[in-house]
């Protein structure tokens, strides 16, 4: 990390980041499924997550609307598994998705431990381009609200990641300046980019060990934080 000016204030993403949204997901869409008798189904996940993961790029770029995303993500992923679905069948699991969700819990390796450490030197903060009821449930579920001073999300600003606006509206409800704050994230373009264009630092939470273009610092594991802060 750059000693160029004293950080106070943590910015995180949520999904993928410190909620593990892929473990969480496959576990809500296992009880539709059920719930549904659809068979076929034990790949989905597979085909899910690079398609979502296309889609929330989309929709961060403001091509497409939050309804697109919900139900495109479906759609094309049954269609990979040449499963087909009436329109009312997509709908109806995309609406139980978000429902059910954050009732499921889990977080990536040390979240907790690395979390409360980080609270005794740093003011934390939550900016999520997820919706805003939805990231609340799952914050409060997964016992991680009490760590957070400020939760922006894209809704209450107006505009997603990696648009600047966001990350200033952020900067300017926790009363900090970017010189002073750092942003951890797992997207290279929403969170990483953006920040940088804020004037913020930032820490890229490669999990999956990617090549790093942009030669940010990097962790792997959440408590990696710990030594490199």
């Amino acid at each position: 990390m750059s000693a160029k000016a004293t950080v106070t204030d943590l910015f995180f993403d949520l999904d993928h980041t410190i909620y593990d949204f892929d473990k969480n997901a496959a576990l809500t869409f296992d009880a539709i499924f059920t719930e549904m008798q659809l068979e076929n189904v034990h790949d989905f996940m597979i085909h899910f997550k690079p398609i979502n993961d296309s889609y929330w790029e989309r929709f961060s770029k403001e091509e497409i609307s939050r309804d697109v995303l919900r139900y495109g993500r479906l759609k094309d992923t049954f269609n990979a598994l040449q499963i087909q679905l009436t329109d009312k069948d997509i709908y109806h699991i995309a609406d139980q998705f978000v429902m059910h969700l954050p009732n499921h819990n889990h977080v990536f390796d040390g979240a907790h431990t690395t979390l409360a450490a980080l609270t005794k030197k740093y003011r934390l903060h939550i900016i999520t381009n997820g919706p805003d009821v939805v990231q609340e449930r799952k914050l409060k579920n997964a016992h991680l609200t009490s760590y957070f001073q400020t939760i922006t999300n894209s809704e209450l600003a107006g505009v997603k990641k990696p648009h600047t606006a966001i990350f200033q509206y952020a900067l300017k409800k926790a009363y900090v300046k970017a010189e002073n704050s750092v942003m951890i994230g797992d997207s290279l373009q929403a969170d990483i980019h953006g920040a940088l264009n804020a004037g913020m630092q930032a820490v890229w939470f490669n999990e999956a060990k990617l090549e790093n273009p942009l030669g940010v610092a990097e962790i792997y594991k959440l408590n990696q934080l710990l030594d490199i802060l």
